[in-house]
């Protein structure tokens, strides 16, 4: 991985990926690498890319492992 990618998994499925761009922000990205949002803080699109995950898979939705 490069220093400026950061990859979201959860128990083994892939949730989506952050990139830190060169104006220091990072983007959230969703498992089929549609930008799902711009944060000042790694923190920050962490917790954006979690709640996506965690929202698809309450309203019972596939989600990023088909379950």
């Amino acid at each position: 991985m490069e220093d400026r990618f950061f990859v979201g998994s959860f128990r083994g499925n892939f949730v989506g990926y952050i990139n830190h761009d060169p104006d220091g922000s990072f983007t959230c990205f969703d498992s089929t690498s549609r930008p799902r949002g711009e944060f000042t803080s790694l923190e920050s699109a962490m917790g954006s890319l979690n709640n996506l995950y965690l929202s698809d898979s309450i309203k019972g939705e596939p989600n990023d492992g088909g379950h």
